[in-house]
């Protein structure tokens, strides 16, 4: 996806003209000796102006009328603050601490500056995977256009909504509701997610590891829909577990069909399926967007087809595992990795499912292509070094005070990656030759990070062919 870059640019334009100084965190004022013992006597929590209180009390790691050490309670406290941060609620949290040296007892004060949480929505999104790949032909067709309303934080209760139509590539009505809590430990929630689709393209084979496309000339390419729901239970701070039944429907032209015969499979036209999809999600980073310290580990495990639909024949079951680790080396050095690991069971080659690296997980450098299978390894490394420390701006003539206040740090980073991709029905016809063998890339590159957990990435690369480029990203590196 590619949002609008006026958005990453005004960001720019403001940080280059603004005034810098200093980003204050949470510190210490205790004065005792960190293995006394004292007493939490009340948490007093302010600036949740629409937020509220027991959405920011389920981050708390720490409860009124406990006893701790003061090296404990302040790693309590850290904790609770990078629980408050990740949410997609605040902009700045402040934590601070009143001891009372006769009683032993201990105030908490948790400060919080709430984001902007409606947002109409104008974008563009890039179905060609990424900017640069898009860059490369300036294909216009290839772009839908959104319009759409988000609202974070509905009811003051942490849902989020979103409601929009699609028009360009790809024509979309869709209604996406979650974070329904069932129970006041907001333990147990619900997501709602309904959406129809038709595109007059689409990408109908992979040719020398680049996406070819289908124009239908007088209907739609395809057409499709989806509708399901999820389940989310999280029994504490750090893990999730999630669930999702969804029911699946897609016609494609008959036209389409005749150029690849296995689009869905077996010269099928249509698919109509149920999907259940688990999620586990262990997160013990210290930012949602852009994490240097802790780590993150995801798995899912999703099967496609029960045999209660049509095409009774067709299911995919898979596995995909990622870790990421990241760490303090010293000074202002940062390190990070990853692994991303899947393993596919499929009834028959079916093009439309059939994805390797080159989506959502990718190696660096190939921004370009896509390697199609049904299995594959992935390793990620980077070295960082923080050349900006975190900075907050304040741009007072914006009218609106949620905005006035700007954060943003800049690193620089060498990085390498290393992956495969197993495609048992790899056809020589397609000279899809980057399947089936050992690759890897490396380079260095520039994040600059900023406020509303937006990221500008630039990149230069270099992949095992000798080829090398230029990247843009907006998102992460690992």
């Amino acid at each position: 996806m590619m949002p609008f870059l006026y958005r990453y640019s005004f960001l720019f334009i403001i940080l280059i003209m603004s005034v810098q100084k200093d980003f204050a965190v949470p510190k210490s004022i205790f004065l005792k000796d960190s293995d006394s013992i004292v007493k939490v006597n009340k948490i007093v929590i302010s600036g949740n102006t629409k937020t509220k209180e027991k959405i920011i009390r389920r981050e708390i790691t720490f409860k009124e009328g406990q006893y701790y050490t003061i090296g404990d309670l302040e790693k309590e406290l850290e904790q609770t603050y990078q629980q408050l941060i990740k949410l997609p609620l605040f902009n700045y949290v402040t934590i601070e601490k009143e001891f009372n040296e006769l009683t032993g007892l201990v105030t908490i004060y948790i400060i919080v500056e709430e984001r902007w949480f409606l947002w109409p929505e104008i974008l563009i999104i890039n179905n060609e995977r990424n900017l640069n790949k898009w860059w490369e032909t300036k294909d216009f067709s290839k772009l839908d256009y959104r319009f759409s309303v988000l609202q974070y934080n509905v009811f003051g209760l942490n849902h989020k909504m979103r409601l929009g139509l699609s028009f360009g590539y790809t024509k979309e009505f869709y209604l996406q509701y979650q974070n329904i809590f069932l129970d006041k430990r907001q333990k147990h929630s619900l997501n709602i997610l309904t959406k129809v689709f038709y595109r007059d393209k689409e990408f109908f084979r992979t040719y020398e590891n680049k996406r070819e496309t289908y124009q239908s000339a007088n209907a739609y390419a395809i057409e499709g829909s989806e509708f399901g729901i999820g389940y989310n239970f999280r029994p504490r701070f750090y893990g999730t577990h999630s669930f999702y039944l969804g029911y699946l429907s897609q016609t494609a032209e008959d036209s389409l069909i005749q150029l690849n015969n296995d689009f869905f499979g077996h010269g099928n036209k249509s698919l109509s399926f149920l999907k259940f999809e688990y999620n586990f999600t262990y997160d013990r980073r210290n930012s949602r967007e852009y994490p240097t310290l802790g780590f993150i580990l995801y798995s899912k495990i999703l099967h496609q087809g029960f045999g209660l639909l049509d095409n009774k024949s067709y299911y995919d079951f898979s596995v995909y595992l990622r870790y990421k680790q990241f760490y303090h080396i010293g000074g202002k050095f940062y390190g990070a990795h990853s692994i991303s690991l899947k393993k596919s069971i499929t009834a028959y080659e079916a093009y439309y499912f059939k994805k390797g690296l080159g989506y959502k997980d990718y190696l660096r450098g190939y921004e370009y292509y896509v390697i199609d299978g049904q299995d594959f390894a992935l390793l990620k490394s980077n070295l960082k070094y923080n050349l900006l420390p975190k900075k907050v701006v304040n741009v007072h003539f914006l009218p609106l005070k949620k905005f006035q206040k700007i954060h943003f740090s800049i690193y620089l980073n060498a990085y390498f990656d290393i992956g495969y991709v197993y495609d048992k029905y790899q056809n020589d016809a397609y000279r899809n030759t980057l399947s089936n063998q050992l690759l890897f890339s490396g380079g260095l590159g520039v994040d600059l990070v900023t406020y509303y957990d937006k990221i500008i990435r630039f990149e230069y690369s270099i992949i095992r062919s000798g080829e090398h480029g230029f990247f843009i990203h907006f998102f992460a590196p690992i």
